[in-house]
């Protein structure tokens, strides 16, 4: 016996069990892109609420040449937290809400049933957005506030043990000056690092790129407009330094910023739990949409840091 597909808007929804892996594909995409975990350290595949990540540090002796095996030094084991949260979002669509608004956008020349990929439109913009909060909680969750972990600015902070700056908000006339003051209170045991970032808001981040302009100490050559011709992050390389400032939404309002060595943040994922489901029940014309992400942060070194408050 033929199975009836419903064809009572022109459009097939009995495919939409079909897109379950390319939604996983599509949220776990969109979190690898977030500002926070595109120049962390990532760990993919952490089970359960809290994991440990370890780290090695060696304590080096140089001793002069000699018959012999005379041992110095010492190795520490390192091992940093990384609490997960695990989440999810559960929602309903109706077809009719959906029929006027996506057939139309996808109206072919055929006379007869349109296949119309509005599944795919909406997941990429819940994967998006779903993206986005995590990039705040990453950086503005707090435990005592009832979070399952806390984020950057808990993790490193002057209390725990970072470098101390105070915060200034950055203006057209003054960024270049504030942002070098940040820099100087970088650690410099790091110093030598490549993977030197300066996290601020975009606030901080447009003020400091129009200070810099307004210098006639740095050209334009300073400024990277391939990266943003490809929709790369923003960013700029402080002028004498290895130091490239980021803005994130994550510190938006927050009056913070924190540089450091961007591999020393660990972000936390379990790229198995990363899954988007889509289902169409034709007794109801309703289409479910099921999301599952897990997520978190830790943070090696706090006192390679500073935190600017």
């Amino acid at each position: 016996m033929e199975t009836k597909k419903s064809l009572k808007f022109n459009y097939d929804l009995s495919a939409l069990p079909e897109y379950n892996s390319y939604g996983d594909e599509m949220l776990i995409k969109a979190f690898l892109g977030l500002t926070l975990p595109k120049y962390s350290s990532v760990r993919p595949n952490l089970k359960g609420t809290t994991q440990k990540v370890g780290f090695v540090t060696n304590d080096i002796v140089l001793q002069d040449l000699s018959c012999g095996f005379d041992p110095t030094g010492t190795t520490v084991q390192n091992v940093v937290t990384v609490d997960l949260c695990n989440k999810k979002i559960n929602q309903e669509l109706c077809a009719y809400d959906l029929y006027d608004t996506y057939l139309s956008q996808y109206l072919s020349d055929a006379n007869f049933q349109e296949t119309v990929p509005f599944e795919e439109v909406i997941l990429t913009d819940i994967a998006n957005r779903v993206a986005n909060a995590i990039e705040i909680q990453l950086w503005q969750n707090q435990v005592s506030g009832g979070a399952c972990f806390d984020g950057v600015l808990e993790l490193v902070s002057q209390a725990n043990g970072a470098a101390t700056a105070t915060y200034t908000a950055a203006t057209a006339s003054n960024g270049l000056e504030v942002f070098t003051t940040y820099y100087e209170a970088i650690p410099e045991n790091v110093l030598h690092r490549t993977d030197l970032v300066m996290y601020c808001s975009y606030a901080d981040y447009r003020a400091l790129v129009a200070s810099m302009r307004n210098s006639s100490y740095v050209n334009l050559f300073s400024f990277d407009s391939a990266g943003a011709a490809v929709g790369e992050e923003w960013s700029v390389v402080l002028p004498g330094s290895n130091v490239r400032v980021i803005p994130t939404q994550g510190l938006t309002g927050q009056s913070r910023v924190i540089a450091g060595p961007a591999e020393y943040i660990m972000v936390g994922t379990n790229a198995e739990m990363m899954t988007t489901k889509s289902m169409y029940d034709p007794f109801a014309d309703i289409i479910k949409i099921n999301m599952h992400a897990t997520y978190g942060v830790g943070v090696f070194s706090v006192d390679s840091f500073v935190s600017a408050e």
